[in-house]
């Protein structure tokens, strides 16, 4: 799992439980990465183009393995607003397109129209000052295609590896680095990193996005029991999440959720109308990340 953690209380508050009689809870199996002393001295990689024959072996596609883990895994349907970005560091809204299906298939389209939604959404649910979209993937269950690969938008498939988008280091970085008249702007402001997650086709069946709490994240990058995943069942193309990927307030507060682990999980029961799992609809999704701006 990639990005920075940060100490959080063993328990939620109680506020936050779910009633038992009504969750549905599914036990998946999903993917950490690896402890590795390489990692002491090499940092983990993955090479996103293709290797020259050449260069192997002395350059790898990647120096990241995987260890699999059985996790339960929530149905938050009926519960949405009990989970918050600040709390929990996702929280599901509301997000309508008025682009087609046909429409995310095409880079200008996403970036000239897809972007001017995504932040009138992020706005609406977070009161920023300014929103700046800055990339987006679109990834579409193709069994021709590697497992986990990610490749060109369309391409990439659903990543079955719990990660955490971005460490607190290269969020910084990025900001001064591509922007520095927002980081010069917002230097005594607040400002955060969020990933707006969609399905271009629903109800989501095959492949759901999973989500884990925050506040059951430690420091340690280890697969870890208190890991508390959530998901919504058969989540709708209107159906959006806010992961959070980095926030400068964590810093502060730490009781503010800095991001959101999030993985692609295998839902092994049939969607409505399919009589196996397989059957449902493979699964497609647009992803757009943004810095998120605010004043305080």
């Amino acid at each position: 799992m990639t990005g920075t953690m940060a100490p959080v209380d063993d328990q939620a508050d109680s506020s936050q439980t779910l009633d038992p009689a009504s969750p549905l809870h599914f036990n998946a199996s999903i993917f950490y990465m690896k402890p590795d002393p390489l990692y002491n001295v090499e940092k983990p990689y993955f090479m996103n183009i293709p290797l020259d024959p050449t260069w192997v072996p002395k350059l790898k596609q990647t120096n990241v393995a995987y260890t699999r883990k059985t996790v339960a895994i929530t149905d938050i349907r009926g519960h949405e607003d009990v989970f918050t970005l600040d709390q929990s560091g996702f929280e599901l809204g509301t997000l309508r397109t008025g682009l087609s299906y046909d429409d995310f298939a095409k880079t200008d389209t996403i970036v000239s129209r897809f972007y001017d939604e995504v932040k009138v959404f992020l706005k609406q649910y977070t009161g920023a000052a300014e929103v700046l979209p800055f990339d987006f993937q679109v990834r579409r269950k193709d069994p021709t295609l590697p497992p986990n690969s990610r490749g060109a938008p369309g391409k990439a498939q659903p990543f079955a590896a719990v990660h955490g988008d971005q460490t607190t280091k290269a969020a910084i970085r990025r900001l001064k680095y591509f922007h520095p008249i927002f980081a010069e702007k917002y230097a005594d402001g607040r400002f955060q990193i969020i990933n707006v997650w969609k399905p271009l086709r629903g109800p989501v069946y095959n492949s759901p996005l999973a989500v884990c709490d925050y506040r059951t994240v430690k420091q340690d990058d280890l697969p870890n029991a208190n890991h508390r995943f959530y998901y919504v069942n058969g989540q709708e193309t209107h159906e959006a999440w806010m992961i959070k990927c980095f926030d400068s307030a964590t810093a502060t507060d730490p009781k503010i959720a800095q991001f959101s682990p999030h993985v692609s999980f295998p839902y092994t029961r049939p969607g409505p109308g399919s009589a196996k799992w397989e059957d449902s609809i493979p699964r497609e999704s647009v992803e757009v990340r943004s810095f998120v701006f605010r004043h305080s």
